[in-house]
């Protein structure tokens, strides 16, 4: 039996809960009648009235609970996923129910969640979920009017791009952000977003989103997830590009190991083509250096402050005694402070590498953006700093179009060397100084 409740205003988020045999579904439709843009459906515990219901109430969203059964029925679960039924479906599992996720998904499920998750996570889920419908309904709305074609295979892998700066402070996860939304824009290919701060990343803040998913949970079961899954673990913002999110606990960090790290690049790369954006932490670590051994760029950051450039000038040092092709690192000079009577010629001449770009001092805007949750090239495109950041955007895609051409696609920052294994970050100095 299922019990109806009405909805209120069309707008809402209109959700139908399939629940198992414990409480949470329940609570699931508790924590939905409390959301002002959501409305509770339905509860459909009998499985053979599933379909009636559906089509009775039109859900936006069916969360669907593994105990009720439904792998036992994959022609039903594929008939609420279909495009055509105009439902996104999220299946809810216990954690070590991966590989009865994984059979979820290939069966049509936009997304999963894990218990035990909070009403926060819940929420960000049926919202990104509504989102993926809704451009479904509307790539549905003009498909008779477009010749299909058939579907292409990736050509190539997406270039990982590590924003760096050994000082805090100086604006990288703002220019990672805007960097990731910029590629999208200027190429119309796959941008991804990695928040790679592990202890005290705010991507998720600085974008305004949830995630029910993060490093910290990805890397734990990336043996078990395939490249679809992979996909569909991943948050899209508004902006079209996806993202990962930073553990939401400070212990989670010291259990991802840099080849950890390194491992989930790989495999987001293989994704699709286009670029993997890495918002990088200001330690320089082997998780760190692990991050550098796989990226085809390399942004270093700096300010026009002394000991800003005291930091970049002993990074790009040690770049030199590891081995790394400074040719593929760009120096982007970003005015975040205040303006300073140190200008472009002289930030080179102190670092003995040119700059890539000049972003200008915008604090209004860039403050602005952070707190409105909203990209700096998005809601102050005109400005600047906005400009100056997709310039570097497109200067990227000339050197990702160079390195093709050359025959270099994929070659990492760091060339491989016939040498014993570093042991310590450090450890090739006397051999490099020899």
């Amino acid at each position: 039996m299922s019990s109806e409740i009405p909805i209120g205003p069309k707008e809402r988020i209109k959700v139908l809960v399939i629940p198992g045999q414990d409480p949470v579904g329940d609570w699931i439709a508790d924590v939905v009648k409390s959301e002002r843009d959501m409305g509770f459906l339905a509860s459909v515990r009998d499985l053979s009235r599933t379909l009636e219901t559906i089509e009775k109430t039109a859900p936006d969203v069916v969360l669907v609970d593994l105990g009720s059964g439904i792998l036992q029925q994959p022609e039903l679960l594929e008939q609420l996923a279909a495009p055509m039924s105009g439902s996104a479906v999220i299946v809810v599992a216990m954690l070590g129910e991966v590989d009865m996720v994984r059979q979820a998904m290939l069966h049509g499920a936009q997304g999963f969640l894990l218990k035990p998750f909070s009403e926060a996570e819940l929420l960000g889920s049926i919202r990104q979920a509504y989102e993926l419908i809704a451009h479904r309904r509307a790539e549905l709305a003009v498909l008779p009017r477009v010749k299909a074609q058939p579907k292409a295979e990736p050509v190539a892998k997406a270039d990982i791009v590590v924003v760096y700066s050994p000082k805090g402070g100086v604006g990288t996860t703002t220019l990672a952000i805007n960097l990731a939304v910029a590629l999208k824009a200027v190429t119309g290919l796959a941008s991804t977003l990695v928040d790679a701060d592990l202890r005290f990343g705010d991507v998720d803040t600085a974008l305004n989103i949830t995630s029910a998913t993060s490093i910290g949970s990805l890397v734990s079961q990336l043996d078990q997830l395939d490249n679809q899954l992979l996909d569909r673990s991943l948050i899209t913002h508004g902006s079209g590009i996806k993202v990962v999110v930073a553990p939401p606990h400070l212990d989670v960090a010291d259990s991802i190991r840099p080849e950890n790290l390194k491992q989930l690049l790989l495999r987001l790369s293989e994704l699709e083509e286009g670029y993997v954006v890495v918002d990088a932490w200001s330690s320089l670590d082997d998780t760190t250096l692990a991050m550098l051994d796989v990226c085809q760029h390399l942004i270093v950051v700096t300010s026009p402050q002394v000991t800003a450039l005291r930091d970049v000038h002993r990074f790009l040092e040690v770049l030199d005694l590891l081995g790394y092709d400074r040719s593929k690192t760009l120096l982007a000079l970003n005015h975040c402070y205040h303006r300073s009577d140190i200008g472009a010629p002289e930030v080179e001449r102190a670092l003995g590498h040119p700059l890539a770009q000049t972003i200008q001092y915008a604090p209004r805007e860039v403050t602005t953006s952070l707190n409105l949750g909203t990209p700096l090239v998005q809601e102050y495109g005109d400005s600047q700093a906005a400009r100056s950041i997709t310039r570097l955007a497109r200067l990227l895609v000339e050197r990702s179009a160079q390195q093709e051409s050359q025959g270099v696609e994929g070659k990492p920052v760091r060339e491989k060397e016939a040498k014993p294994k570093r042991r310590g970050l450090f450890s090739g100095r006397k051999a490099a100084t020899a």
